[in-house]
């Protein structure tokens, strides 16, 4: 960890994480098929669920024992009272939590078909919107940070100074987190932990996912690359250690909120201090029972239920 300022304490953390943006609610609906243009087809209404890349990591890191904090902003409708509740109902610190009087939470429209595969719209009524609670608050005391950063400016406004007070930050690239940034680089140099999926990570190099691949974008500044590649599995790489681990055959029902899980069951086993590979085999096996149920937060598992289904696929 980097450390305070020269001539200040480190101060103590009051999180081990603290997941930054991304809370909002989900429409469901379950489908036959993915509409093309101009189709119209049929729906099953599955739920109005809490939901958000930085809401699901929250809930599902909550799970595995770290304390854990959002920073985010809701709308003070009936939307936003349900975010609040479900973060609440998780264990997930909602002090950072800012509630905008009159204005509309983000929501999203999640279509599933029966393969559990997805399309999604997001709505972002509030894109932006949080923030800490004034000008010259101290920087979030975590030991790490989450985000998805849409925008690369606000999120690193909040990661850059509790970055130099000594967390690390974590951060999930997405096809829609490229196309807000005109240089994707700069997101490694700012990172101390990428995700990717099988998907962005050809975005930003032109190579589909390989170790030698992963391996070179250290050199942009993170310790550690990982890639999600569905069911095919997940790999991590550090300067010293390169890490693959194949999927678990699950019977897949709806993949939404999977690399949330994975991302969140990933930190919370290095800030507990496991090897590398252990972190990619506990983050793998926690999406894999994600996955088994409706929803982005359908069967978020702890510790325990982790555990349990390794023994069970990799005897």
């Amino acid at each position: 960890m980097i450390g305070a300022p020269a001539g200040q304490p480190a101060p103590t953390p009051s999180l081990d994480i603290l997941a930054v943006g991304g809370a909002s609610v989900d429409t469901v609906i379950r489908l036959d098929h993915l509409p093309s243009h101009d189709q119209k087809v049929m729906g099953e209404l599955v739920g109005f669920l809490p939901g958000g890349p930085a809401g699901n990591f929250a809930c599902a890191a909550s799970r595995f024992g770290p304390r854990v904090g959002i920073l985010a902003a809701v709308g003070s409708d009936e939307a936003g009272a349900l975010i609040i509740a479900e973060f609440r109902r998780y264990g997930v610190d909602t002090s950072r939590l800012r509630v905008i009087e009159g204005a509309k939470s983000n929501f999203t429209v999640s279509l599933v078909d029966p393969s559990g595969e997805k399309a999604i719209v997001v709505v972002p009524m509030l894109a932006d919107a949080y923030a800490l609670d004034g000008p010259g608050q101290e920087p979030p005391r975590a030991r790490l940070l989450f985000g998805m950063p849409d925008s690369h400016g606000h999120f690193f406004a909040v990661a850059r100074p509790a970055r130099a007070y000594g967390a690390q930050v974590m951060i999930d690239i997405e096809l829609t987190t490229l196309s807000e940034l005109p240089d994707p680089v700069a997101l490694l140099q700012e990172a101390d932990i990428v995700s990717f999926n099988r998907d962005s990570f050809f975005a930003v190099t032109g190579e589909p996912p390989s170790i030698a691949a992963a391996r070179a974008l250290l050199a942009h500044g993170p310790h550690t690359i990982i890639v999600t590649r569905g069911a095919g599995g997940a790999m991590a790489v550090t300067p010293d250690e390169a890490v693959e681990c194949p999927g678990y055959p699950v019977t897949v029902v709806d993949s939404t909120g999977a690399s949330d899980t994975f991302n969140a069951a990933f930190a919370s086993a290095m800030l507990a201090g496991q090897p590398l590979a252990e972190r990619l085999r506990f983050a793998n096996a926690a999406a894999a029972i994600a996955v088994t149920a409706s929803g982005p937060r359908g069967h978020l598992p702890d510790t325990e239920e982790v555990a349990a289904f390794r023994r069970e696929h990799e005897a």
